[in-house]
């Protein structure tokens, strides 16, 4: 299994399980009337991606390592 793989798909099952996090759901910035609109972005997108890590981590190394067994058997067999 070649690591570009593997790595391009743990970033993208991180990020699609940090989507919800990401879009506002469960943040309240949107309350502090003083907060611009970099703080909230910047709010948004940290919490996302740190909320919950350590179990999106092992679920994006779960689905990684499936996916590259998967594609690997695929080519021995082609």
């Amino acid at each position: 299994m070649k690591i570009k793989t593997y790595l391009v798909v743990f970033l993208s099952v991180y990020v699609l399980l940090s989507l919800p996090a990401i879009l506002g759901i469960g943040y309240v910035i949107d309350w502090v009337p003083e907060a611009t609109l970099l703080q909230k972005f910047n709010g948004y997108l940290v919490e996302g991606l740190l909320n919950n890590y350590v179990i999106k981590i092992v679920v994006a190394l779960l689905v990684a390592g499936v996916v590259g067994l998967v594609i690997s058997k695929r080519r021995q067999t082609s």
